[in-house]
């Protein structure tokens, strides 16, 4: 595994050092500049090859609001464009049509956590208190979303999985009357929304999809001030613990597994040499990995350790992000024609074993053709 610094030739918490399989070292220019450039370069080879290679891929759930009757405090008069619920609204912030006690209907806003509702235009008349919302069509979509693969509604035990609608035109057309059904037939991606058709009528529905994230820029460089604590990492625990580590410099007390951060006790000084990934940092002494230490028997004070930012690309093809910066480098930066096809063959190698690996979900041990088939109609046969 090679980590962001490693990659790009930057040198880490402690010391001056520099690697010989760096972007930067290859190139022959370590000035800051290079640098800079250097982290730039891995960074989009790490985009374009988990985008067009790896699934990538996370899943999000979250329960439709379909329609229900509301109480405001006080009925609004003629002309009013906003008015106060009973009771604070406890899901999503969202715009909604209401119908009023006078027939008439309004594109309502509700905002998580407040009792305050708007609309744009005043009302006809003075009405009720009474209130009914027809549902929630459109669901805000995650930041991290960069293209939705699929999706589902489950209604009870069914699953159903609602056609894509991919024009506003066509969206429109479909959508042209506020239509309510459990059962989804379209759905539409549109300014940051994930849009239903019906409308769901139902509260609590579960709506699950699958997409392929962001890729978020490696920024971390390697860090090892301290040491471990004596006894600091246990087979079989998750918790490791530091002496002297600072380690307060990372967030504190969250989940920070999308950074891709690892610690590894160094073999030298008795640690496994065993990369680990890191949940979260608890303390300056104290962090929390996501998978059990396998085996890290002879851990004392004197062990170091190493926490490094991976790339999410499976480690057998890190090296790619250095072939792969280092052939637009030599091809753009500093032109090179034989730099350049020499960086070019040797990331063309790699992809070729990269398109391999990533054709399938499984790995295939290949212990020959499958054999083929033989009609007995094809042959001759003796006659006594």
């Amino acid at each position: 595994m090679l980590t962001f610094t490693q990659l790009t030739g930057t040198t880490d918490s402690t010391s001056t050092t520099t690697y010989g399989q760096a972007v930067t070292t290859l190139a022959n220019n370590n000035s800051a500049n290079a640098v800079v450039v250097a982290k730039s370069l891995v960074n989009s080879q790490h985009r374009y090859l988990l985008q067009k290679y790896f699934d990538n891929e996370r899943t999000i759930t979250f329960s439709t609001i379909g329609g229900m009757d509301l109480t405001l405090t006080v009925g609004p008069s003629a002309g009013a464009t906003s008015a106060t619920l009973t009771a604070s609204w406890t899901y999503i912030t969202c715009t909604q049509m209401v119908n009023f006690s006078d027939g008439e209907q309004q594109n309502v806003t509700f905002t998580n956590g407040s009792a305050a509702i708007t609309w744009q235009v005043g009302l006809n008349s003075a009405v009720t208190t009474a209130i009914s919302t027809v549902g929630v069509q459109n669901y805000s979509i995650p930041a991290n979303v960069s293209k939705i693969k699929n999706d589902t509604i489950n209604v009870g035990q069914l699953k159903y999985q609602p056609t894509f609608i991919e024009s506003i035109q066509d969206w429109d057309m479909i959508n042209f009357l506020p239509y309510t059904s459990d059962i989804p037939n379209y759905c539409f991606i549109y300014n940051g929304t994930l849009r239903i058709f019906p409308i769901p009528s139902t509260t609590g529905n579960i709506i699950t999809f699958n997409y392929k994230t962001r890729v978020a820029d490696m920024t971390y460089a390697d860090y090892s001030i301290g040491t471990l604590a004596s006894g600091g990492m246990v087979a079989g625990s998750t918790t490791v613990t530091g002496l002297a580590s600072l380690w307060t410099v990372f967030p504190q007390g969250i989940n920070i597994q999308y950074q891709n951060l690892y610690i590894k006790a160094n073999p030298e000084t008795g640690g496994d040499g065993i990369w680990y990934p890191i949940l979260k940092f608890n303390s300056a002494t104290s962090l929390t990995l996501a998978l059990p230490v396998v085996n890290a028997p002879n851990i004392t004070a004197a062990t170091t350790y190493t926490i490094g930012q991976m790339p999410l690309l499976q480690e057998d093809f890190h090296d790619m992000l250095v072939y792969g910066s280092l052939e637009v480098y030599f091809s753009t930066i500093v032109k090179d024609p034989e730099k350049f096809k020499q960086y070019k063959d040797m990331n063309k190698d790699r992809l070729e074993l990269l398109e391999d690996y990533a054709g399938t979900k499984q790995v295939n041990v290949d212990l020959g053709g499958t054999p083929q088939a033989i009609n007995p109609n094809l042959f001759l046969y003796a006659q006594n």
